[in-house]
């Protein structure tokens, strides 16, 4: 009987040992790193803490390069992730991944594509960066390429075939300087970027020209292109639905005025916008998973 007693208990130990280890498992949460791993680990540092408290499981945040992070998803262990939204309509299509929420931005769930170029260098139109030397992110970045792509190619303008070169780099914030340092005529970057540099003392915006500058209502930022959905948080297909759902509460709980949210610049998130826009987007430019060069 001892034996039997002795038994149960060390049975009943070691599942319960078992069920705090999955209960309490680490949680990785990917991110998009387009401006660099230790700025996003200071974007989104807090929001790690604040999921983790949430759900009561530790949420780790791993920065991911922009060019090589749907690949990463796929290969690795990573349960969340924050994406833009040509990364969330790859994994949702090839890896089967659901957006749970669209990230909200201080001006809204949606974003644009900027090109710029140096103040007084007389390149405002897209006309006048044919025959020009352009900088700009992978051929899967967002807005580090193809919403600017897309924008030219309406304009007849192709980025392979009518500019003098286009190279790019690994961060946006290097796309800025290299236009602000003349290496560069014009950059691809994101909405909002050089609005965040100048806070940041990095620039001045007035230093740049905006080609083809839209005007559009409340949304402020500095912009080339028309508006599209921006971030999303996807689930990947191996996550636990319940889960899913936990971490979903947690992020359309969070307001401007949480710390992870005032950190990371954002109202916080909405329900998940349709992804229609910019399935157009990638039809149209053709553009695949192995579309990085």
């Amino acid at each position: 009987m001892f034996r039997s007693l002795l038994g149960s208990i060390v049975s009943f130990v070691f599942l319960l040992s078992l069920t705090q280890s999955v209960v309490y498992a680490e949680i990785n949460f990917g991110v998009n790193a387009f401006r660099g791993a230790n700025e996003a680990l200071a974007t989104w540092g807090e929001l790690g803490k604040y999921l983790s408290a949430e759900v009561g499981q530790p949420v780790h945040i791993m920065p991911l390069k922009e060019s090589d992070l749907v690949a990463e998803v796929a290969l690795k262990d990573i349960r969340f992730v924050l994406v833009n939204p040509v990364q969330m309509v790859h994994l949702q299509e090839i890896f089967h991944a659901t957006p749970l929420v669209s990230l909200n931005s201080p001006f809204g769930p949606r974003f644009a594509g900027v090109i710029i170029a140096k103040k007084g260098s007389g390149i405002t139109h897209a006309d006048a960066l044919k025959g020009k030397k352009v900088v700009g992110m992978s051929r899967t970045a967002a807005a580090g390429y193809m919403l600017q792509a897309y924008h030219l190619l309406q304009q007849g303008i192709d980025v392979h075939q009518d500019f003098a070169s286009f190279q790019q780099a690994q961060k946006q914030d290097d796309l800025v300087m290299l236009v602000q340092r003349g290496v560069a005529d014009a950059a691809f970057v994101r909405s909002g970027l050089l609005e965040d540099m100048e806070k940041e003392g990095k620039l001045k915006v007035a230093d740049f020209e905006v080609v083809d500058q839209k005007s559009s209502d409340n949304f402020a930022p500095v912009h080339t292109t028309g508006l599209y959905p921006e971030g999303y948080v996807a689930a990947t297909a191996q996550t636990d639905a319940a889960l899913a759902q936990r971490i979903k509460a947690a992020l359309l709980r969070l307001t401007s005025t949480t710390e992870a949210a005032r950190i990371a610049r954002i109202n916080g998130f909405v329900e998940p916008l349709a992804l229609d826009e910019w399935k157009a987007v990638i039809a149209t430019l053709r553009i695949g998973l192995s579309d990085r060069q």
